[in-house]
């Protein structure tokens, strides 16, 4: 009996910590693909309604310092970005004007998943059923 519950914590601890190490590792992918270059929203969504348009023509990067870039026509807009425990944190300001719609992108983003090319995110509040993706330029 003994051998058996210690085969069984065993397991369950390795299971445990490969699980933990694996959400660690996704964030820190998904920081290191967002520095690897520059990028364009092709696809934003707010309650099911596509917005994708309001972003045409903005470049962002995201810098190792924390910072973000948005850059359309020549104009900077900066804010802050991090990424932890599978969120993604943007901040480009409130969400208050419509001639600026940069302050929609401000969230705590679910990282829904992360390729050499594409950053896909869910909002963390379901039921707002917004959805983001940057695809690499």
């Amino acid at each position: 009996m003994k051998t058996t519950h210690s085969w069984l914590t065993g397991l369950f601890l390795s299971i445990l910590l490969v699980s933990c190490t694996s959400r660690l590792d996704d964030s820190n992918n998904t920081s290191q693909v967002a520095t690897s270059g520059s990028w364009r929203v092709t696809l934003f969504t707010d309650s099911g309604n596509d917005e994708t348009t309001d972003f045409a023509g903005y470049t962002f990067t995201f810098n190792d310092n924390g910072t973000i870039n948005a850059v359309k026509n020549g104009i900077t807009q900066s804010g802050t970005w991090s990424v932890t425990s599978a969120k993604f944190n943007i901040d480009l300001g409130p969400k208050i004007d419509a001639n600026k719609p940069l302050g929609e992108l401000t969230d705590d983003w679910k990282i829904l998943s992360t390729t050499n090319t594409e950053i896909r995110l869910g909002d963390d509040n379901a039921s707002s059923n917004e959805f983001l993706t940057f695809t690499k330029n």
